[in-house]
């Protein structure tokens, strides 16, 4: 009797054990709870934009007014800042240290057609409220089928290659009134070689670097990238100039 009375006494102990940590437990979820429900936004980082601006970020996203960290709705702020046809993707993390970061992933900038005074970013979409330097011009027309191919064979080119190009110049090979290849560009390059491809092998742009590293110390010259031939055939201007001078003499 003794003894079952003892037992009956430890089992109280132990119940009122159990409650206070299930409450503790259940007073610490609640305390966490309210202060990331309450957590303040200390700071706010933007990376990975370098055309658009953090004030054009924060403006179109509405967090310059946001206050706590957990009260705001990534999606919806997701959904503003791609409202931004140069923006591409963003991401969002939030921290319990009071940092939300915004991660931008903008759209490549592709060239400039001086003709329609518009930026062909990587989808096909046009800006014209950008200042950005370092993109080859479009000098001329092209038509739009040709175009969409264009862009498309852009996009699969290393994108520093793209920026080693001043100018594109849409340049069939017409002879005698007969068109030869009617997808074929004149790329006028920044270090002033010049460059003929067509669309069936833009991808030979990956290998400028390769080529130019052949090239004599100074040498300048066009490069034809418009064969289906591995092989890369370069003729400096000086050549060029010479030979167009015989021709000339032989006319005359």
């Amino acid at each position: 009797m003794v003894i079952s009375v003892a037992k009956k006494k430890v089992k109280r102990k132990l119940n009122k054990k159990a409650c206070l940590v299930m409450l503790l437990t259940l007073y610490l979820i609640i305390m966490a709870f309210y202060y990331c429900l309450n957590l303040p936004i200390k700071n706010i980082v933007i990376k990975g934009n370098n055309i658009i601006t953090d004030d054009e970020i924060l403006n179109v996203s509405e967090l310059s007014d946001a206050k706590y960290m957990f009260k705001i709705n990534s999606r919806n702020i997701k959904k503003r800042i791609k409202t931004l046809s140069i923006i591409n993707d963003v991401t969002i993390n939030k921290s319990l240290s009071g940092k939300l970061e915004l991660t931008i992933t903008e759209k490549k900038v592709l060239y400039y057609s001086v003709l329609d005074k518009s930026y062909i970013l990587e989808d096909g979409t046009t800006m014209d409220n950008l200042d950005i330097v370092g993109v080859p011009l479009l000098v001329n027309y092209i038509p739009s089928d040709i175009k969409t191919t264009l862009i498309k064979k852009m996009n699969n080119i290393n994108y520093d290659n793209i920026s080693l190009i001043s100018e594109i110049e849409y340049s069939p090979n017409i002879k005698n009134d007969v068109t030869i290849d009617g997808n074929r560009f004149l790329l006028r390059m920044n270090d002033g070689n010049i460059v003929y491809i067509n669309l069936a092998n833009f991808d030979k742009m990956d290998k400028y670097m390769e080529v130019y590293a052949t090239l004599n110390e100074g040498q300048k010259g066009v490069i034809y990238f418009d064969s289906s031939s591995e092989r890369v055939v370069f003729q400096p201007f000086e050549l060029i100039k010479k030979k167009e001078s015989e021709k000339n003499e032989l006319s005359e």
